[in-house]
């Protein structure tokens, strides 16, 4: 299936790979030491709530919060993300007046299977299961997308045998894409029969390169370091080459938008879709662009669940917002920055100081346990670490935070695809390192 020319170039993917002395990082930089033993360990846990589910011990409701408080506190397969955790929810709900009909289906479906054959024949019934509903939704986006169908069973599968079962990544097939080795097919049953078979002869090219057996984990984090770690700068394919060694060479980096699996424009009204281009306006005077941005900012905070109290130009020494989630106890304290050319610190500590001593304690006197600073801007120049450190530390101020209009917009748009909860968005951005750019976003939330 895979010619020579594509050999040679996995072989190099596996050699990159070693050169990295077979690091693996999630998708917020941060090194998964030894993840395949985490991962045995967590295969302990797991197994337990598939027997439990399956048992009847634990019902399907229990089963699906076992599954996701486990993996936010475990996160080693990415099933948080749209493709796992957000199309499990969705299934449920949407089969609340069916639920037992469904309990069946996957309690089959997720069972491991007996070969090849029964898993397409699950991977059909699941298949079919989310198309019916899908077909019937008027907002496609609130039901359980028939194209997770495959990443979502082949979770659970290799939780119940790793040797056995590899997982169908978004970020593999990515991978694979640009290798000119994936084909397209038109439903999910034909494109895991596809992977697994390119999976399996994956595995056994690297395991005669290298005289050792590998697993489904060796190639899955090999193509991992290759195409997935957004940390990383961007890979191109090595051309065809006859020779044994290939290179492959490194661009420039860049902000890595296409990896989103939608449209952003698709998920914005088109008032809130400016706020970029409003940022790098250089006609407009600098007290009409701020005004404008300013007010951009605020309002898509509002779509994003927060109570805002607009400050901004006019208003005196003011930061330009102040945020308010009553619900999860939480602040923040808002400056939204319309530089074109990037913002840098300069004279504005002062300020930002003023704004903490002023309005932290308005704020706790309400009630706000958590408060953060956020900055809101196309870009950074300078490097914040120092002054970020001294707030922190010297300050009521819990998180100090850098968000890019991108960053922002996409945040928008995956809470409207995705109905993402209040809880979720606060915790992405007290999580995330600064700064906030779009690709933390989109890992973040997006297929894996």
């Amino acid at each position: 299936m895979i010619p020579i020319d594509k050999k040679l170039q996995i072989q190099t993917i596996w050699d990159n790979y070693i050169e990295v002395n077979k690091t693996v990082l999630d998708t917020k930089g941060k090194e998964l030491i030894k993840i395949d033993d985490s991962r045995r360990s967590a295969i302990i846990e797991l197994q337990k709530f598939i027997n439990n589910f399956q048992e009847d011990s634990i019902n399907i409701y229990e089963f699906k919060t076992n599954i996701d408080s486990f993996n936010k506190r475990n996160n080693l397969w990415g099933f948080t993300a749209t493709k796992g955790q957000m199309f499990f929810n969705q299934l449920v709900k949407n089969s609340e007046v069916n639920i037992g009909q469904l309990t069946d289906l996957l309690k089959n479906c997720i069972n491991q299977p007996i070969n090849l054959e029964d898993t397409l024949s699950k991977i059909t019934k699941l298949e079919k299961y989310c198309t019916e509903i899908y077909s019937k939704a008027k907002d496609k986006r609130k039901v359980p997308n028939p194209g997770s169908v495959s990443y979502f069973l082949s979770y659970f599968w290799q939780i119940q045998n790793a040797e056995k079962w590899p997982i169908l990544y978004t970020s593999l097939i990515n991978a694979y894409t640009e290798l000119e080795i994936w084909e397209e097919t038109n439903s999910q049953v034909k494109a895991y029969q596809y992977f697994f078979n390119l999976n399996e002869e994956i595995k056994n090219i690297l395991s005669d390169y290298t005289g050792v057996k590998k697993t489904n984990w060796d190639a899955e984090h090999a193509f991992w370091n290759f195409k997935g770690n957004p940390n990383k700068p961007n890979e191109s394919v090595p051309k065809k080459e006859t020779k044994p060694v290939i290179e492959i060479e490194v661009e420039k980096e860049k902000t890595i938008t296409v990896n989103a699996s939608f449209e952003l424009l698709d998920y914005l009204i088109p008032k809130v879709a400016k706020l970029i281009e409003l940022g790098q306006d250089t006609e407009k005077s600098s007290s009409l662009k701020g005004s404008a941005y300013e007010k951009l900012v605020a309002e898509i905070f509002k779509q994003l669940d927060f109570e805002v109290e607009i400050l901004g130009q006019g208003s005196g020494r003011n930061p330009d917002a102040i945020l308010r989630h009553r619900e999860e106890n939480t602040a923040f304290i808002v400056d939204a920055k319309a530089y074109s050319n990037g913002y840098s610190l300069g004279i504005d500590d002062r300020a930002i100081k003023e704004y903490i001593n002023h309005y932290c304690p308005r704020l706790q006197k309400e009630g706000y346990k958590k408060i953060g600073f956020i900055i809101v801007s196309n870009s950074f120049k300078s490097n914040f670490d120092s002054f970020m450190n001294e707030i922190t530390w010297n300050t009521d101020i819990k998180r100090f935070i850098l968000l890019t209009s991108e960053a922002l917009l996409y945040l928008l748009a995956y809470k409207t695809k995705d109905r993402i909860q209040s809880s979720t968005i606060i915790e992405t951005l007290v999580s995330l390192g600064n700064p906030i750019e779009s690709k933390n976003i989109i890992q973040e939330f997006d297929d894996v």
